[in-house]
């Protein structure tokens, strides 16, 4: 005997707002990221760290091999946003609307790696400080990227993260990241898309296992 599952109306009515309000937040986000340029933040996760009984200064280098953010895919041609339209339809149709994707204000994407990693720290008991005669963590960015193939957003962050005691180095990491995300919202998924890359190898470096090596 076959058993049907009921659902009560009620129910299927608050699934319909949640939904509708998930699209109107999603084409707000689109039109936020495709007039004013994409936001790179850092949302600060609740941490406990190994005292490195030192305040801490941070740096970060560009060393990056190619200095472009957005890739060739993320900046077609008027032919090639044609062709996508063709294939992906809907999910292609509005970046058929605008240019290429910016960051906003102009957002160095360089500092925001020490911007971060300091707020990540200081945020969690850390003290950090602009005195560089102390432990020093230097971020040396080798990758941040945005780019956009087959009806997805791709972002990329790769850098290397090296703490230093007295201009020696004491621990090093190496750290990758990669986000994908479905055109749903143009460049407001592009913005999800760099976003949890940054995010992700932000909160990859391994504070407590560079710490835990000074109280050696």
């Amino acid at each position: 005997m076959r058993r049907f599952l009921c659902v009560p109306n009620s129910f299927l009515l608050v699934i319909a707002f949640v939904t509708l309000l998930s699209g109107c937040a999603g084409l707000s986000h689109q039109y936020r990221a495709s007039t004013e340029g994409m936001s790179v933040s850092y949302t600060v996760n609740k941490e406990q760290f190994i005292n490195p009984k030192a305040k801490v200064f941070i740096s970060s280098s560009d060393e990056r091999l190619d200095k472009e953010i957005f890739g060739d895919g993320a900046k077609p041609s008027a032919g090639t946003r044609a062709l996508g339209f063709v294939f992906f339809g809907v999910y292609y149709a509005p970046a058929l609307l605008f240019d290429q994707p910016t960051l906003k204000d102009q957002q160095d994407p360089i500092r925001i790696f020490k911007t971060a990693t300091s707020e990540r720290l200081s945020k969690n008991g850390i003290t950090v400080t602009n005195d560089n005669d102390v432990l020093v963590v230097d971020l040396l960015v080798r990758q941040f990227k945005l780019d956009f193939s087959f009806g997805k957003w791709i972002g990329e962050v790769g850098y290397v993260a090296r703490v230093k005691k007295n201009g020696e180095i004491v621990c090093q990491n190496e750290i990758y990241e990669k986000a994908t995300a479905f055109n749903f919202y143009c460049f407001g998924s592009g913005e999800k898309a760099i976003n949890e890359a940054f995010g992700k190898a932000i909160d990859r470096l391994d504070i407590n296992s560079c710490f835990s090596k000074l109280q050696k």
